[in-house]
Order: C-alpha cells, then structure tokens, then sequence
C-alpha cells in the first residue's frame, strides 16, 4: 500500500513539473518570458519608461 502511494505522488510531483515545462515552452514561442506572471523590478522600469514617455 506505501509503494502504491509513493508512486501516485511521484507521478503527481512529475506531472506537475511537466506542465509547468510545456507552459513556459509555449509562452516562450510566444516571444514572452517565464517571468512575465510576477512584478519583478525590471518590469517596474519598462511600465514606469512607458509611462513617462507615452
């Protein structure tokens, strides 16, 4: 029963890992970057440059 459980969560854990691959892969054909979800400070400066200039 453990090594069934075991293997449910390693699979759960890869599965995971894996669509999280497949997600970035696509968002990267896109011309996007992984970091594109979050309000990293390089990204402050592009909407603070655009701001000022538009």
């Amino acid at each position: 029963m453990a090594l069934l459980i075991n293997i449910l969560i390693i699979a759960l854990i890869i599965g995971a890992a894996g669509y999280q691959i497949v997600r970035i892969v696509k968002r990267a054909k896109k011309g996007k970057c992984a970091a594109c979800d979050y309000d990293c400070e390089a990204k402050k400066m592009l909407n603070k440059a655009q701001k000022q200039h538009g």
